[in-house]
């Protein structure tokens, strides 16, 4: 309505006044615009929270600060690494393990995964050419079986791969499976 002339202004503001229909119209138009100008400041809000919100992240996120950072980390993977190569490995040497049956005799005790020779003390047992032996842990599941020919020493048997943490049992069998006698051993 800015740019129309006087007399014209005229003859429309006295239409509206009159024109219910027209009246109708120029109340929503109204509110439709009112109803744009609050959505748009709605944007202009959400955009500048988001410029705030980025450029306090920006100044955070330096170059030097990140440099930093990445030096950090690069430290602590190098030492991470490190303390994992440098860690001992478990020896290869054969441990060789007498398990006696003594009264009040303390549980043997071997380091995990590394290879065992266990002598096992066959003294009161019947006089057999030959035992099985059974290696089971401490829920029963059998770790290794043999087939041992006794020695003069006793019975001996080797496990190569060694045995995992836990406590374990070696129970020595007659040929028909009569359990003969049982030896503890803990890996740690």
């Amino acid at each position: 309505m800015g740019s129309l002339g006087g007399p014209v202004l005229a003859e429309v503001e006295e239409h509206l006044f009159v024109c219910p229909h027209c009246q109708e119209q120029l109340k929503e138009i109204d509110s439709y615009v009112g109803a744009m100008r609050s959505a748009a400041a709605g944007l202009e809000l959400k955009d500048e929270a988001r410029k705030e919100f980025w450029t306090r992240v920006s100044g955070t996120l330096t170059f030097r600060r990140i440099g930093w950072a990445m030096a950090i980390a690069s430290l602590l993977i190098l030492g991470i690494s490190l303390r994992l190569g440098l860690r001992s490995a478990p020896s290869a040497q054969l441990l060789a393990l007498v398990l006696e049956t003594n009264r009040g005799s303390e549980l043997q005790r071997a380091p995990a995964r590394r290879p065992l020779t266990l002598s096992l003390d066959v003294t009161g047992l019947p006089t057999l050419p030959a035992y099985d032996v059974d290696v089971v842990d401490s829920k029963g599941v059998a770790q290794a079986q043999f087939h041992a020919v006794t020695a003069e020493s006793g019975i001996n048997v080797q496990l190569a791969e060694g045995l995992r943490r836990g406590n374990y049992f070696i129970r020595i069998y007659s040929p028909s499976r009569e359990r003969l006698r049982e030896y503890g051993l803990q890996v740690d």
